[in-house]
């Protein structure tokens, strides 16, 4: 009975202290997006590349991605050369602490003046991780962002940057588990068969499609991928790539690439996905964004 006690007050104490290093974070994060929100509102690009890691992912809508700090200041430089930015705001919705490393997920605004064209209210959803090995101050490792809502491409400028990938650790066995579960999404997509890629999440997954919510559990994502994805809808192809990989432990970190080639057009998008070992050593999908690149 005293052991019994004792388990429950250590899961007790434990439930505390995450819930109370979740508030801090989420605290911490809101301060940090205010800070970025002011510094692209003023073009301060030195007070926005301080918060990215040396080997940051960048991945932008309608652009490619962004691999390393230099890339990305390369990346943020032009941007700010051809966009007037105002009225950034960021609204941050969950935030996962996952062994050293912060996921957080929200909305973003921001108003945009591009080519004398009429201000464009962008608004978008976004997935942001961050290496916090130094608390005081976290750092980006990866970052995703896109449209809530169907958007053209003119309304963004186009940014040219070197193309290069950021090296993985190589873990041959956790890759080929990633390329056997890339393999059947493939396989589910182009067979139409939306009912079996919501199995491919965990229950409390966050997905992000392109022009669209966020759509939160997998009851909600089954919803969406049977209305996506049915015999009626035909997929020639669809090739999933990993780019690179950062393994936690219980969690996988994945930036990558994935097309489309159908009868109608053709579609090249980028994601972050972030994977979760179950306690079966299978791996789920836990949070997922993609946009088009």
């Amino acid at each position: 009975m005293r052991y019994f006690v004792l388990t429950i007050g250590l899961l007790l104490h434990t439930a505390i202290v995450c819930a109370q290093n979740d508030t801090v974070y989420f605290s911490l994060l809101n301060k940090i997006e205010e800070e970025l929100d002011n510094a692209w509102a003023t073009r301060d690009v030195p007070n926005i590349m301080r918060y990215y890691g040396n080997k940051a992912v960048l991945m932008p809508e309608y652009n490619d991605a962004a691999y390393g700090k230099t890339n990305i200041e390369i990346y943020v430089r032009s941007w700010l050369d051809s966009v007037l930015v105002s009225n950034c705001s960021h609204e941050i919705k969950d935030v996962q602490v996952l062994n050293g490393y912060l996921v957080e997920i929200g909305y973003a605004h921001a108003t945009l003046l591009y080519r004398r064209k009429p201000p464009f209210q962008y608004h978008t959803k976004y997935l942001h991780v961050w290496d916090i090995s130094k608390p005081d101050h976290p750092l980006l490792v990866a970052q995703i962002q896109g449209a809530i809502a169907d958007i053209s491409p003119t309304v963004l400028p186009k940014i040219s940057i070197p193309q290069r990938g950021i090296s993985t650790p190589s873990n041959r066995k956790l890759l080929e588990r990633l390329h056997e579960k890339n393999y059947q999404f493939e396989q589910h997509a182009m067979t139409g068969n939306g009912a079996a890629m919501a199995d491919l999440y965990t229950t409390d997954a966050i997905y992000m499609p392109y022009y669209q919510d966020m759509v939160r559990g997998r009851e909600a994502i089954n919803r969406y991928y049977t209305a996506q994805e049915n015999p009626a809808v035909k997929h020639d192809k669809l090739t999933i790539t990993i780019a690179s990989l950062l393994d936690l432990g219980a969690y996988v970190i994945v930036n990558g690439y994935y097309q489309i080639q159908g009868p109608a057009a053709d579609v090249n998008a980028q994601s972050i996905n972030i994977w979760k070992k179950e306690t079966d050593g299978d791996y789920k999908l836990f949070r997922q964004m993609v946009v088009h690149n």
